[in-house]
């Protein structure tokens, strides 16, 4: 099979790699228009090249992510292939070429490495915070297990906030548009004392009412009220040392995060289902007909708060330069919903998720020009909490599942869990990259890891008190503390076939650690999950650096995988043995004329399960089930996009129009792949039109999602208590709106 793909990617090699004189350069046109600029990344925590950086990532520009109305990290996915993010009650879940978490339960860990400046966001809540006066992202598709570590086994993304500049500069940025959207966002900076102390100040503001209602309320929801602020300081005391201090604060209140019902996995005929509809049905309620609504007899409420403070020092003499990267973080959760999909709420959820961090990183960088030398050490401590977490439930429910019979209606606290769960974690690492000659560079890495998880746990199950908010918590019991270590190489070859094309091949691994459910009474620890990746990729420009085409292929040896889904009454995570994920995905800029631009990607990947068998909360009257030869979740086989550009020079500035088109085929939501749980495929395309009288002004008018596509990001199946129905989250529909903002 690996032969199989690498001979695909082979075929395509040649496709994209046209006759002619070449020359190296990729993505943003130039001021001139006649040529792909040079992109600079940090992808291998040093300056390289993109066209010379042996790794699959894409890096989007603050232009970029400005032209496409970037705000937060789901915003990124048509402009990188193979990467899917949705959500679950605010929980961020992002996959890359398949691999990734589906998990909605606080305390859960992703994927997807996700760092700001360098510090690992941990909690996958806080990913999903709104993005503000950011100088760049690069997402890294593979693993990461040798310089970004914990959590990295599908890939990285990471984020880069504006820094101070030697003379005072800045902009404001004033959007609005249909559902009532507002967005102001605002940055200055400049020099505080010469050019030894400088700083940045940044803030934003968001709202915009529901994108649907809740019939039972009348209350908007999937509404946005967020607000942010960032300052920086620079000092740089001599030429070969500087340290940096940001510090940065997030909020939002609004009724995002709930479940919109998506039908009755009980209906489905298949055999093991429960064959009853929802709950909410016997008892007389309803669902609305169109899914971008609900009908709860509770509001959602999603409320987050992060703070953070990054210190970064680095210092350089020769070819040696030293870096200290000090990360803190915590943040502040609460949310609740309704879990039992319609209108008779039988059942609900009050949660929060208060947690912080602190992260320490030592990087030594040598380079001779000859020789690339990147080391370290890395420190990371967390405390995670599960605020007691009450399952709220109707008598209703209990006597229809438990057969009790009560004299008054009223709520009961059916379920209180709570749970600390303390992370320690501890890596040495290096790599290195060493030139033969000046075609050919190989290089070799490693990284040990040591990960202790410790969690004290408070669990109670209870059919007959009420719920007034305020029961005492159930009594703490220790679940015994849980060590994982890891080793994870890298080695990989390179070659410059000429100025214009790079070769590359890897062999790399990824490593996530194991963990314990805190919704599981007296949980056991589940294993960790590796990923080996084998990768080749060819990096080319043509046409005389007009044409950029970015190939790879890749084969994941999957082992351990973690499955999170509802069984019985908790989430619980289940390993699965082993999959099997491979493809191919390839990046292509052109540009055609001095005002003609076209960008498009391309994957294909398969990604399948070859040996795990577990239980299917929509099959809930089989023990087990086989899901040998499905697709992982978020996996969807194809995706492409396509857009084109072109400007026109005016007698007073400029004037672009840009059209964009995404497309994917059907991806699924559960190991089952049942049709309910699943995404069909669908196209959604964007307009845009940007007009700029001269390089202060800039006014942008915008319709996204212009066919008003309905599409799903997550989708789960409920606890059988409610009957099986299945919820999940959705996509914006199609917005449209103007943009104007004054750069100075």
């Amino acid at each position: 099979m690996k032969m199989f793909v690498f001979g695909c990617l082979s075929m395509t090699i040649g496709v994209v790699l046209p006759s002619g004189s070449r020359a190296q350069g990729p993505a943003q046109p130039s001021a001139a228009a006649t040529q792909l600029e040079e992109i600079i990344v940090t992808a291998e925590k040093r300056s390289t090249n993109l066209q010379s950086t042996p790794i699959s990532v894409t890096p989007l520009s603050d232009a970029t992510l400005q032209e496409h109305q970037v705000r937060d990290l789901k915003d990124i996915q048509a402009l990188v292939p193979n990467f899917k993010m949705g959500d679950a009650q605010g929980i961020a879940q992002i996959t890359i070429r398949g691999i990734g978490s589906s998990s909605f339960l606080p305390g859960t860990e992703g994927a997807v490495a996700v760092n700001e400046n360098e510090v690992y966001v941990s909690r996958n809540i806080a990913q999903q915070a709104g993005l503000f006066d950011i100088s760049g992202i690069e997402v890294l598709r593979g693993p990461q297990g040798t310089l970004f570590g914990r959590n990295a086994t599908a890939g990285a993304v990471n984020i880069t906030t504006a820094q101070p500049t030697s003379d005072v500069s800045g902009y404001f940025r004033q959007s609005a548009g249909n559902y009532g959207e507002s967005r102001t966002e605002a940055a200055i900076g400049g020099p505080i004392v010469g050019d030894t102390v400088l700083g940045r100040v940044a803030a934003f503001r968001e709202t915009h009412d529901g994108y649907g209602t809740n019939y039972v309320t009348g209350t908007g929801i999937d509404d946005k009220n967020d607000y942010g602020f960032r300052g920086t300081l620079l000092v740089k005391p001599t030429e070969d040392l500087t340290g940096m201090l940001i510090a940065e604060y997030f909020n939002e209140n609004d009724h995002s995060g709930g479940f919109h019902y998506f039908g009755a996995a009980g209906l489905s005929a298949l055999p093991g289902a429960l064959g009853a509809p929802p709950l909410f049905q016997t008892d007389g309620g309803y669902a609305p007909s169109n899914i971008r609504d609900i009908a709860n007899g509770i509001d959602p409420k999603f409320q987050l708060i992060t703070r953070a403070l990054t210190g970064i020092i680095n210092w350089t003499s020769g070819p040696l330069s030293i870096k200290s990267i000090t990360g803190y973080r915590n943040q502040d959760a609460n949310f609740l919903y309704d879990i039992d999909g319609g209108s008779t709420l039988n059942g609900y959820e009050v949660s929060g998720e208060p947690a912080h961090q602190i992260s320490e990183e030592l990087q030594i960088h040598y380079d001779t020009g000859t020789l690339h030398v990147t080391g370290g050490a890395y420190y990371f401590h967390e405390e995670d909490d599960l605020t007691p977490q009450s399952v709220v439930a109707s008598t209703y429910l209990e006597t229809q599942n438990f057969g009790i019979p009560f004299a008054t209606p009223y709520y009961v606290d059916l379920g209180t869990l709570a749970a600390s769960l303390s992370t320690k974690a501890g890596a040495g690492f290096a790599q290195g990259s060493y030139d033969l000659t000046d075609k050919l560079s190989l290089t070799a890495g490693v990284r040990y890891s040591v990960e202790t998880k410790h969690m004290f746990q408070q669990y109670r199950l209870d059919l007959f008190t009420p719920y007034t908010g305020s029961n005492p918590p159930p009594p703490s019991v220790d679940i015994p503390a849980k060590t994982f270590y890891s080793t994870t190489p890298k080695a990989g070859i390179q070659y410059q076939l000429d100025p214009e094309t790079f070769l590359f091949a890897s062999y790399s691994q990824g490593f996530k650690s194991g963990g314990f459910d805190s919704a599981v009474k007296n949980p056991q620890p589940y294993l960790p999950e590796k990923l080996t990746d084998y990768e080749i990729g060819i990096k080319t420009t043509a046409l005389d650096n007009r044409l950029r085409a970015n190939v790879s292929g890749f084969y994941y040896d999957y082992q351990d995988l973690q499955v999170q889904q509802v069984v019985g009454l908790a989430v619980q995570t289940g390993n699965a043995a082993t999959a099997r994920v491979y493809g191919v995905e390839g990046e292509f800029n052109y540009l055609l004329t001095s005002a003609l631009e076209v960008d498009a990607s391309a994957a294909w990947t398969h990604a399948r399960y070859v040996n795990y068998v577990g239980p299917d909360p929509a099959l809930p009257l089989l023990p087990t089930v086989s899901f040998r030869g499905n697709a992982l979740d978020n996996a969807p086989d194809y995706e492409a996009t396509l857009s084109a550009q072109y400007t026109w020079n005016l007698p007073i500035g400029s004037l672009a129009a840009r059209g964009e088109a995404e497309y994917s085929s059907r991806f699924y939501f559960s190991p089952g792949n049942e049709a309910l749980l699943s995404q069909g495929a669908y196209v959604k395309g964007n307009l845009f039109a940007i007009y700029r009288p001269n390089s202060a002004w800039e006014i942008t008018a915008y319709v996204r999602n212009i066919s008003n596509t309905t599409t799903k990001t997550s989708a789960l199946v409920a606890s059988p208590l409610a009957a099986n129905p299945v919820l999940g989250s959705l996509a914006p529909p199609r917005l449209v709106g103007a943009v104007i903002q004054y750069k100075f």
